[in-house]
């Protein structure tokens, strides 16, 4: 009985119009199909188990909460067309519709059903005999096989069609003042902008229509440049130090940044001609009198510097300004830049959104225009990790006075 009814569901899995017409379904003869409806014939004899006395009404005046009973394995008909044949005969020598739904389907269609059915089947018990294992979507997709064109994905579109969704995304990115922005930077500037739709859906947008920010390959890694974390809970515990440079029409030039850990934030920038260790300390100097009020010694106590192993950092008057100022040096892994990458991140972002995109004539209007882009920075910048906050967001949180107690 188990093995019987296990066949019964798989075999329910398709329509039962469609098993009957296949051969795959014994269909009393007290029965006919109108419209993929079993209904009685009227004046028909009922079968063995049927559950109809033949007068054209259920016992009781009510419909069977079960179908009759249904045959566990099949076996392919001789032939389908004849069998069609028959059982249309069969229901209008009875005075019933013998319409139904074969005289609607093609004998041939029919066939190429059936095969497809014994495709996708699977050997039962008896070799001679085959059970039906694949779902009804089988059905449908085989007759979809021959029609052009993409299929489309499935599930309800949304109120806005990919192709507005599309023009949305395009005109955020030529009205935001950054470049190289994630699809999920993208999703929330969409919510900023009263656009509501998935993450998923806006990244499936943005790789189809080449809309990604550009990534590149690297070489692989060892574990200890990805043992740990070096993003920090709080602002002020550990800070980021690199240099870049560009062309100006005075030469080149060497920038200095110092990043926050935590918001990410720009708190120190610079622009010199040379990159000596001196002015490598400009941006840290900035830092500190912005965050701590003050440059005195020991007032960064607690405070943690990541660097590379550059000449500027490592030299001995860095260090000993270091030690002034109370910050602990926490250098990075040798020939490793994610042990430093939030301020690498940055420094990213500058080259895409400023030093590649603009000319500058002089180092005094390079240094001008850093500075104007780290308030930019500060204040419009968004960070994933903190739900979508700026920087300076981000650090007016953390730092706002609690509220005093009753």
């Amino acid at each position: 009985m188990a093995e019987r009814g296990t066949a019964d569901r798989r075999n329910g899995a398709y329509p039962r119009w469609l098993l009957t017409e296949l051969g795959m379904i014994e269909l009393p003869a007290a029965y006919s199909w109108v419209r993929h409806r079993l209904v009685p014939i009227e004046g028909a004899q009922g079968g063995e188990h049927d559950g109809h006395d033949g007068t054209g009404r259920w016992p009781g005046g009510a419909r069977p909460t079960r179908w009759p009973r249904r045959a566990s394995a099949f076996a392919a008909p001789a032939d389908v067309g004849q069998a069609q044949a028959e059982r249309g005969a069969a229901a209008a020598a009875r005075g019933g519709s013998g319409a139904g739904v074969a005289g609607a389907v093609p004998a041939a269609e029919l066939s190429a059903w059936r095969d497809a059915f014994l495709a996708a089947g699977e050997a039962s018990l008896k070799p001679s005999k085959r059970s039906i294992l694949a779902s009804s979507s089988s059905l449908y997709r085989h007759r979809r096989g021959d029609q052009p064109g993409r299929r489309r994905r499935p599930g309800p579109v949304g109120p806005m069609p990919d192709a507005a969704l599309v023009e949305a995304i395009r005109e955020l990115r030529a009205d935001s003042p950054f470049h190289g922005e994630g699809y999920r930077k993208i999703w929330a500037r969409l919510r900023f902008a009263g656009i509501r739709t998935a993450k998923r859906r806006v990244l499936r947008l943005t790789r189809e229509h080449g809309l990604q920010a550009p990534q590149r390959v690297g070489r692989p890694h060892g574990p200890k440049a990805h043992d740990g974390t070096i993003r920090t809970e709080r602002v002020d515990e550990m800070w980021g130090t690199d240099l870049t440079s560009t062309i100006t029409g005075e030469g080149q030039a060497s920038i200095f940044v110092t990043v926050d850990h935590c918001s990410t934030e720009c708190l120190g920038i610079h622009a010199a001609r040379r990159a000596t260790r001196f002015e490598a300390l400009e941006p840290l100097r900035q830092g500190v009198r912005t965050c701590f009020g003050a440059f005195a010694q020991g007032i960064a106590g607690g405070l943690k510097l990541r660097h590379d192993h550059g000449s500027q950092f490592v030299a001995d008057d860095y260090q000993r300004e270091l030690a002034f100022l109370g910050i602990e040096s926490s250098p990075a892994f040798v020939r490793e830049p994610e042990g430093n990458g939030c301020v690498e991140r940055f420094i990213r972002t500058l080259k895409e959104n400023l030093l590649w995109v603009h000319r500058f004539d002089s180092i005094e209007d390079l240094r001008v225009a850093l500075h104007r882009f780290k308030e930019t920075y500060n204040r419009t910048w968004i960070v994933e990790r903190h739900g979508y906050q700026t920087p300076a967001a981000v650090r007016a949180a953390q730092l706002a006075p609690l509220p005093a107690a009753a």
